[in-house]
């Protein structure tokens, strides 16, 4: 079997054709960052690292796609999901598509910085309790300082 993980974690291309394909971070800090042409730049992330990438994708016929995926690197064993733009390992915590399952992600992501808090130490359950609201067409559920000093206090007592 042909081994695809990446020693760092998970590896991605970003690539940009301006109003054809469009990917960016929308938060995380790659470890590595390499141009490979005009067009892609190569990320790696550690073990560990959270990041969010967004992806605006436009056909021939005018039809604009776009999407948001969160996503945890994973240490190269672990159990984790397949993504099919990632090379290594990762688990996909997130993932919407459309104007406003996206748009109500990017505000999430807004109100948990306005709150002072970096979005790649928030409590990676958070994403999945938000990816299944949106989902169900729920609103999202609150993160604020309290439920992240929370995650902290778990993450340390185990």
């Amino acid at each position: 079997m042909n081994d695809l993980r990446s020693p760092l974690g998970a590896q991605l291309d970003l690539v940009w054709i301006e109003t054809r394909i469009e990917q960016w971070l929308r938060f995380g800090c790659p470890e590595t960052s390499v141009r490979i042409d005009r067009h892609r730049r190569r990320v790696s992330f550690a073990a560990g690292d959270v990041f969010a990438l967004m992806r605006w994708l436009a056909s021939d016929t005018g039809a604009v796609t776009v999407s948001i995926d969160i996503v945890l690197a994973m240490p190269p064993g672990e159990p984790c999901a397949v993504l099919p733009w990632i090379t290594g390992a990762a688990d996909r915590l997130l993932h919407q598509t459309g104007d406003a399952p996206v748009r109500a992600v990017l505000d999430t992501i807004t109100r948990i910085e306005r709150h002072g808090l970096d979005p790649r130490a928030v409590c990676p359950d958070y994403w999945r309790d938000l990816d299944a609201r949106l989902r169900a067409s729920r609103p999202a559920p609150p993160y604020g300082r309290a439920r992240h000093e929370a995650w902290l206090w778990r993450r340390a007592a185990s």
